[in-house]
């Protein structure tokens, strides 16, 4: 039998602190600390735009867990941020509550939610002729989630395939009289908002993971 479709808010959005939800421990995403870093470079930038969907009764996120540690990232640095324009008070994140009616129509919506946008990627040839017109317009084609390089080649006509996943390590060595610098991080949160940062700032940076 179809289980009936989960209730929902009554308004479209509602908002929420950032501390009256949590992760689902369960959840398959994988979100690497410089994929965080690149999501809250597009908070930055464009705002809070895609709300994140919360089991209302048990205040847990079934999509939006990239969201929600990026927000997490930029509070840590700034408290008192407004994360969007439109917020009613800072840490306060746009929301879809849902009441679904068990655990696995929860987890079956977040698989379906992860797989439906895997399963259709970008190509680059379309990537690029949106590059181009951003460019073309005066824009800033510099777009959280591509690296300069791959802009690069992208505005080349070379492919985002053509452009290897690790450049050649041309950062300073200590043979050569040159350096490398560790910076030690206490947790996930702080290396993302440093890698932010270094980044905005022009800074070559590479998260390690012990």
């Amino acid at each position: 039998m179809t289980k009936p479709a989960p209730k929902q808010s009554a308004a479209p959005l509602d908002w929420l602190p950032l501390s009256e939800m949590e992760e689902w421990a369960g959840n398959p995403k994988q979100h690497p600390v410089e994929n965080v870093a690149e999501i809250a470079a597009s908070l930055r930038r464009f705002g809070f735009l895609s709300p994140i969907v919360v089991w209302g009764s048990r205040r847990r996120i079934v999509s939006g867990h990239g969201r929600y540690r990026a927000a997490q990232t930029r509070m840590k640095a700034d408290p008192g941020l407004y994360l969007d324009a439109a917020a009613p008070g800072p840490g306060m994140v746009p929301v879809r509550v849902v009441e679904f009616a068990d655990e696995s129509e929860a987890a079956a919506y977040a698989l379906a939610d992860n797989r439906l946008t895997e399963k259709n990627p970008m190509l680059p040839v379309d990537v690029e002729a949106v590059l181009r017109q951003i460019r073309d317009e005066g824009g800033d084609v510099h777009v959280p989630g591509w690296s300069e390089g791959e802009i690069e080649a992208l505005l080349a006509g070379a492919g985002v395939a053509e452009v290897p996943e690790e450049a050649p390590d041309t950062s300073p060595q200590m043979g050569d009289l040159q350096y490398r610098i560790v910076v030690e991080c206490s947790d996930e949160v702080e290396q993302a908002n440093l890698i932010e940062r270094f980044r905005e700032q022009g800074v070559r940076c590479q998260p390690l993971i012990s």
